[in-house]
């Protein structure tokens, strides 16, 4: 009888694949794990690039760390049209607003990646991002390989309602937000610019503030 049992339990485990399906079990699993960590990282991020309780005070701000921050918010709409190269330099830290210069980051970067869409190039593009102190400034560059911005309308690239979208499309108000923030709540420098090589440079600075 027990011999029966055994033999039983062999064909019916080997007939369902008992190993094929722990086999797909850990890999389930192992996926599902990624997976909350992504949502994870995400959560801690949003957490860190809204900074709710901070929104109307100036705080200790890495640059650096906020680029990172911002490009895991932004990885959707990054992901399907460009590689993202950063070069982080060593800068010190300041005092700003940080929920409102991570929506600059945020706003240069989806124009980045738009630009590239937009422009109808084949492949895949880039976004080069370079952090680095300038005297007692610390800059950030984004740069795409996108198309560029015509000269004609350089000038005009930060007023307000200003697109060079189809109607319809975008509300011309996303790099005057950030001029506001950057200019005149923060007393630093934004400014757009055509890279030698193609595309777009849009440069920020921030001064250097030590708290008291």
């Amino acid at each position: 009888m027990e011999l029966w049992i055994r033999n039983f339990w062999k064909i019916f485990l080997k007939r369902i694949k008992i190993d094929f399906i722990m086999k797909d079990m850990d890999e389930l699993l192992q996926e599902s794990y990624d997976g909350f960590e992504r949502v994870i990282n995400i959560v801690n991020s949003l957490r860190s690039f809204s900074r709710i309780d901070q929104l109307k005070s100036f705080v200790p701000y890495d640059l650096n760390d906020a680029i990172k921050t911002t490009l895991t918010i932004a990885r959707n709409e990054i992901k399907y049209s460009a590689d993202v190269e950063c070069n982080y330099g060593a800068i010190p830290g300041t005092m700003c607003n940080s929920s409102e210069i991570n929506q600059v980051i945020l706003n240069l970067l989806i124009n980045a990646s738009q630009a590239i869409k937009d422009s109808g190039l084949q492949g895949r593009g880039k976004i080069s991002i370079k952090t680095y102190q300038k005297e007692n400034n610390i800059c950030c560059e984004i740069r795409d390989t996108g198309p560029g911005i015509p000269d004609e309308v350089i000038g005009n690239i930060f007023d307000p309602f200003f697109t060079t979208k189809p109607v319809g499309e975008g509300t011309g108000l996303g790099l005057n937000i950030s001029y506001d923030i950057i200019v005149k709540k923060h007393n630093g420098v934004l400014i757009a610019s055509n890279y030698k090589n193609g595309g777009a440079v849009f440069t920020f600075k921030l001064p250097i503030i030590t708290e008291n």
